[in-house]
């Protein structure tokens, strides 16, 4: 779930590649690339908490989405085409002044997540479903669609090699138009290993900002956010693939009623995905 959703979205010397459909790369460049094999099921879980601070005191407002999605790798103009199928969908928020909004798959416009993905990570949104009315708070889809995969260096790294890389992207869905953007700084730590698989570990980092302006209830809001972001990201380069990725955010801000002055607010929760198969 994006901060939008609830606002009322080893140790020896290591140089790695992304698998193509052949295997890993020859020259141990840590990029995308059409993974092999070329499908995957991922489960997206989210949760957080938001807390708004009133002359009258502090309330708070929880938020829980679970996504299972099944992607699909193929060869496509400026890079990997990447086609999704929602397989899963729940969502949910609790705010004590408006109760219990609630969703699920059959309240998407579609199941369809589409984009092409280059050798960064950067992406073009194709398309990417929608939820309507009160709902539309709740959809992870365009916070999945834009942040899904980590940033790569596109060059052969070893442990205690960093990059950077900013995230920046921005979508109106019903009335709510929001613009996120972050700084993520990423560190190879070295290898791990899971259920017998090696796996490379890269810690994550980023410094954060959100801004959702909207309307509900014939009043306009605005919402600004920034906070930090940290976890770590599990690499399969046998397979090409991310395995893991866990992010734990905090962010503190001030939402704006027009008319009616400022509160201030903070949002913790983390956010993680894993491949199932």
């Amino acid at each position: 779930m994006s901060t939008r959703a609830l606002l009322p979205g080893g140790t020896a010397l290591l140089c790695v590649a992304c698998a193509t459909s052949g295997g890993p790369s020859s020259d141990g460049t840590l990029a995308y690339d059409v993974p092999s094999p070329p499908t995957a099921l991922y489960h997206v879980a989210d949760s957080m908490v938001i807390g708004v601070t009133s002359p009258v005191g502090t309330m708070e407002i929880t938020g829980n989405s679970f996504v299972a999605l099944n992607l699909s790798f193929t060869e496509g103009e400026g890079g990997v085409r990447v086609d999704g199928n929602v397989d899963g969908f729940e969502g949910s928020m609790n705010n004590p002044m408006t109760g219990i909004v609630t969703a699920d798959a059959g309240d998407l416009s579609s199941t369809q997540l589409e984009f092409v993905l280059d050798r960064r990570g950067g992406v073009e949104v194709i398309s990417a479903p929608e939820l309507a009315g009160p709902a539309a708070q709740l959809s992870p889809f365009q916070n999945i669609a834009n942040e899904f995969f980590p940033r790569l260096p596109e060059r052969a790294v070893q442990p205690g090699d960093m990059w950077v890389d900013t995230v920046t992207w921005s979508v109106t869905v019903e009335s709510i138009e929001t613009t996120s953007s972050t700084v993520y700084t990423y560190t190879l730590v070295g290898d791990t290993l899971v259920d017998g698989r090696t796996l490379l570990n890269i810690a994550v980092s980023g410094e954060a900002t959100t801004e959702a302006e909207m309307e509900q209830g014939g009043m306009s809001m605005t919402q600004n956010l920034s906070g930090t972001t940290s976890g770590l990201v599990l690499w399969d380069a046998q397979r090409g693939l991310f395995t893991h990725t866990e992010l734990d955010r905090a962010m503190s801000g001030t939402t704006s009623v027009a008319g009616m002055g400022s509160l201030d607010m903070t949002l913790e929760g983390p956010s993680r995905i894993r491949l199932q198969n």
